[in-house]
């Protein structure tokens, strides 16, 4: 393994504010949830019929996909195409809650012998729990183990590189021996024989708890290493290219939430229908990370911080680097949510979508060396091929092009719609081949 020099930004992490009060707590249940089903599932409940948190409300349609799970107690009020937070249309699964309001059950089905399950069961239970990785792929965790069947290192990411968001350090800070205990069952399963944990390294105290951890376990399997807090450093991409030379077989990435649930999965039989959310910026009224059921709309999210104290000029899901901006609240926290942010309108920069004057500051501080600027000029001309000819593919949407763009472009979304169009059109010759 190599380290190269690491290529970011210095931002202000703005991270204070959700770790004042870092006691996860959870709200009592929302008036409704809408919880999506992915393209490679079906709906397995019938509309008005009654659901309990963690009942399997949609079974795979193929070996890569994982069960969906109910995250309340309800009715099931619809099933149908509904909006979701990147503003496309997906089947989901609206629940609205009966009765007063209550707090979710415990699960402390306690799975005995659960040190002894073989690797091949633990993917199905990872299958059947509905474990995903809880980042914007939202990749069920068996398949993306499957996918690299020959990785020899789990990397377990505890790192946090865009402002506001803490869901990881407080889940971190609450949980530590759950998450290296999860951490060593993605090994198991994986077939792997080491484990990597990386953390920033501005955060001393995390990183000496979890050494401590490691100690107490009196583990020899595992190594904590940290990153520059420096943004976009401590993206998984980036992660396998620096220390894995970009060779994506030899590790496999998971986030510490998604090591905690594989835990809970594991050793309580607890199904995948709720994480840690930071809900932050300057307009809430109490930022905090705190757990939240999947489906949930990003208003019942802020009310639950006790709601928001003036009008937010920018609500984001996601960090504010790369992050996916909002026109609705009613749009809901899904597997992949790390945060939704209620940003004052003096804190956003509005894009004037001027020229670009070809400073070429977005190309300096690529951290995939790559040309943003070649690549957005082509999307606005809507030149599909020139796009892929300047490496579209390859880029991280990390945002640092629209922040150090002196003309304030909206680069991340014209890469964005780059790589829709791209895709599109990929999956439209292989259709045509197929015929």
């Amino acid at each position: 393994m190599s380290a190269s020099k690491p290529v970011g930004i210095r931002l202000n992490r703005k991270k204070e504010a959700s770790l004042i009060n870092w006691n996860l707590k959870r709200p009592l249940q929302p008036e409704k949830v809408c919880i999506p089903v992915p393209a490679t599932a079906f709906p397995c409940v019938r509309e008005r019929e009654e659901i309990r948190p963690g009942q399997a409300i949609a079974v795979p349609a193929g070996p890569g996909c994982a069960t969906v799970h109910a995250s309340m107690f309800g009715i099931v009020e619809q099933i149908a195409p509904m909006m979701n937070a990147f503003g496309n249309e997906c089947m989901m699964i609206k629940i609205r809650r009966y009765g007063e309001p209550k707090a979710a059950p415990a699960f402390s089905d306690f799975r005995k012998n659960w040190e002894s399950i073989p690797g091949e069961e633990l993917l199905e239970i990872f299958q059947n729990s509905g474990l995903v990785t809880t980042d914007p792929s939202m990749q069920p965790v068996h398949a993306k183990i499957k996918a690299k069947s020959s990785a020899q290192t789990i990397l377990i990411n505890g790192c946090e590189p865009e402002p506001y968001i803490t869901c990881e350090q407080v889940l971190t800070l609450s949980h530590p021996l759950e998450i290296l205990k999860g951490a060593d069952l993605l090994k198991k399963a994986a077939g792997a024989v080491k484990i990597l944990f990386v953390l920033e390294d501005c955060n001393s105290e995390l990183i000496e708890l979890i050494k401590s951890k490691i100690y107490f376990l009196k583990w020899n399997h595992v190594e904590v290493r940290t990153v520059p807090a420096i943004y976009p450093q401590g993206l998984e991409s980036l992660l396998i290219q620096n220390w894995f030379l970009g060779k994506e077989d030899q590790a496999v990435v998971f986030p510490t939430s998604a090591a905690f649930a594989a835990y809970e999965a594991v050793v309580h039989q607890k199904p995948f229908y709720e994480r840690v959310v930071t809900v932050g910026g300057e307009c809430v009224v109490e930022p905090r990370s705190l757990w939240l059921p999947l489906g949930v709309s990003l208003h019942e999210a802020f009310m639950a911080c006790k709601g928001l104290m003036r009008e937010p000029g920018r609500v984001i899901m996601g960090g504010p680097m790369a992050g996916t901006s909002q026109v609705s609240l009613e749009v809901p926290v899904e597997a992949g949510t790390s945060a939704i942010l209620a940003l004052p309108k003096e804190t956003v920069s509005e894009a004037t979508g001027g020229p670009c004057i070809r400073c070429n500051l977005c190309v300096d501080l690529c951290p995939v060396s790559i040309s943003p600027a070649m690549i957005t000029l082509a999307s606005e001309q809507k030149e599909i091929e020139i796009t892929e000819e300047w490496s579209v593919p390859e880029c991280i949407e990390c945002g640092n092009c629209g922040y150090v763009c002196p003309s304030k472009r909206p680069m991340l979304e014209l890469i964005r719609v780059a790589r829709h169009r791209l895709k599109k059109q990929m999956l439209r010759e292989k259709t045509m081949v197929s015929r």
